[in-house]
């Protein structure tokens, strides 16, 4: 009878011992599983970080800066078409009523007010040739009554800026203002700076545009 329930004690202390270790695997396992998901939460978190950092970064602009030609010489000028009629106004193209030429480089017409010449230049557009804002009697005349005397109506020319020119042939129209007896209503010469004189012809009606003097080539 001692045999038996020693040996019956001992297989339930085997049993016992292999269930204890069975149960310490589980929870060794169970723990390890818990480290590896905190690790792994804890790198997840610190990439989102960075991503973050990332998106935040400033970049850099795409959008081209403006070329010269655009932010200076011909690019500032209004349309032509829209410009005040102030003297020294100058505009790209012609106003409205006034004919264009492809073979002349310089003409003048006389503008719907009174008292203001329409100088119209032809050339480049990024470097045009535009005009003083007074015309004065007399090209070179030592004093006033001899100017007067002269009869000619003197415009002065300014020179192109200097720069990378584009080639094209366009007009650029500039206002300009004449002594208050110069616009009569009748023919007049007109000095267009060293260019030449041509023959400027009145309006057809008060209000409109004269018909433009182009200078011959």
């Amino acid at each position: 009878m001692t045999i038996r329930r020693m040996q019956w004690s001992g297989g339930t202390a085997g049993s016992t011992t292999r269930a204890l270790v069975a149960v310490l695997g589980l929870g060794m396992t169970a723990a390890l599983t818990l480290s590896g998901c905190a690790q792994s939460d804890v790198g997840g978190a610190g990439g989102s970080t960075s991503d973050a950092s990332a998106s935040e970064t400033p970049q850099e602009s795409d959008t081209p800066s403006p070329s010269p030609s655009e932010s200076d010489g011909g690019g500032t000028l209004p349309d032509a078409a829209e410009m005040d009629t102030t003297p020294g106004t100058s505009g790209r193209g012609l106003p409205p009523g006034l004919e264009g030429s492809t073979d002349s480089t310089v003409g003048v017409a006389w503008s719907p007010e009174e008292g203001l010449l329409y100088v119209v230049t032809n050339g480049s557009s990024s470097c045009p040739t535009l005009a003083e804002p007074e015309a004065t009697f007399g090209a070179g005349a030592k004093s006033d009554a001899v100017a007067a005397a002269d009869g000619v109506l003197s415009v002065q020319l300014l020179p192109a800026e200097d720069g990378i020119c584009t080639m094209d042939f366009v007009p650029t129209t500039t206002v300009v203002q004449v002594p208050a007896e110069a616009d009569t209503g009748e023919e007049i010469p007109v000095m267009l700076g060293d260019k030449g004189k041509v023959e400027l012809m009145p309006r057809p009606a008060a209000g409109e545009p004269g018909p433009v003097a182009w200078l011959e080539s």
